[in-house]
């Protein structure tokens, strides 16, 4: 896809993570519109009118919740779900104490190196949270088996087959699954919503304003459907 559209796009939008985000899928959109493939909110779209869903749906939140859905599987598919392990992968994995009550990044309380094919985590300045670490990294990433000898982690890179290749694109379906999940879980609550507060309100209004939040539920998840299919030719190498 043209970098050149992309960054314009990203300029209007607003160049943060998230709109930059949302205007690559809107083309990606574009383009298999072109090639041929409906998209389902096309048919009978409705114009996103935020002053007419005012005090049935907070439409905003609503959108930026379903686009942080998608948001989060984009990252997810980076950082957890690839071929590629970069050197600081585990840095920004959450470590939660024994108690339950504090949270910490492990890159704060352990030292990491990645040597020979194998992350090493030192946790000898926090050996309080040896187990709880090797759980975290193992929950981060069902690809990753940690193993503890004493305050130190081995995790053991696995070896790139086209075995491990078909076990990611699973792992990312599940992943596209669970984000789709997430955003109709936004748009039960935004109908709810409109539900509670109708009162007062013209039926052509109400339902104007649902269709809009089952619009906006079909294009993320669409969104969701660009990423794993993406994602799937680059781990299948296709």
């Amino acid at each position: 896809m043209n970098s050149t559209v992309i960054a314009r796009f990203s300029a209007i939008l607003g160049v943060t993570t998230s709109r930059t985000t949302c205007a690559r899928l809107t083309l990606a959109r574009f383009y298999a519109a072109k090639k041929g493939r409906k998209s389902k909110s096309s048919s009978s779209s409705v114009s996103i009118d935020h002053d007419l869903a005012e005090g049935l749906v907070d439409l905003e939140k609503l959108q930026s919740a379903m686009e942080s859905a998608v948001g989060k599987l984009q990252l997810d598919f980076r950082d957890k779900i690839s071929t590629k392990i970069l050197p600081n992968a585990l840095d920004k994995i959450k470590v939660e104490s024994q108690n339950g009550k504090d949270k910490f990044i492990l890159s704060q309380v352990a030292q990491i190196k990645l040597n020979n094919g194998m992350f090493v985590v030192d946790m000898n300045g926090s050996p309080e949270l040896v187990s709880q670490a090797a759980k975290a990294i193992k929950s981060w990433s069902l690809n990753f088996e940690p193993t503890m000898d004493g305050h130190v982690i081995s995790v053991p890179i696995p070896r790139v087959t086209q075995e491990y290749r078909e076990n990611l694109t699973k792992i990312a379906k599940a992943a596209c699954e669970q984000s789709k999940q997430s955003i109709r879980k936004v748009r039960q609550k935004g109908m709810s919503d409109v539900r509670k507060n109708k009162k007062g309100r013209s039926d052509d209004d109400v339902k104007t304003v649902e269709k809009m939040i089952q619009q906006l539920t079909d294009q993320f998840c669409e969104d969701t459907e660009v990423l794993l299919e993406e994602k799937t030719k680059e781990l299948l190498r296709k």
